[in-house]
């Protein structure tokens, strides 16, 4: 296994390991989370949010989101990207039990700037699917 240099890198390299679940359980997930010390922030983020975009491996989704967020846990990636720009391309795909996606945001974020993003989402129109994630967010968060 690869220390991941690019976001691609880090992609192929995490769903290689969650795909060689069936085999070898999450040995691999866990060797790949421990070297991700050595990769920089920007493109952890980066390789989860298009996890958290992915609408390509719906037998794996719920899984793939749900390492996804421990590796948000876990190392608690820091981020500058625009927050309104993360919910809009991963809200509709999040899966709702990914608890760690919205705990993520809220320490990068800060919960003033979550909770006044998410309330600007909710002035504009969404799809059912969209609003019912917001509210499973807010719910989350309490808030």
């Amino acid at each position: 296994m690869n220390i991941p240099k690019t976001t691609d890198d880090f992609q192929k390299e995490f769903y290689l390991s969650i795909d060689l679940m069936d085999k070898i359980g999450d040995l691999r997930i866990r060797q790949l989370i421990d070297r991700l010390d050595n990769v920089m922030d920007e493109i952890i983020v980066s390789a989860i949010i298009k996890i958290f975009e992915n609408v390509d491996r719906q037998n794996t989704q719920y899984t793939d989101q749900k390492y996804a967020g421990i590796i948000l846990n876990k190392l608690k990636p820091k981020t500058q990207i625009d927050l309104s720009t993360i919910l809009k391309s991963t809200i509709e795909n999040w899966n709702k039990s990914v608890e760690e996606f919205p705990f993520w945001l809220k320490e990068n974020y800060g919960l003033e700037s979550l909770k006044n993003t998410l309330t600007e989402f909710d002035a504009q129109k969404l799809n059912d699917i969209q609003n019912e994630k917001i509210k499973t967010m807010k719910w989350w968060l309490k808030i």
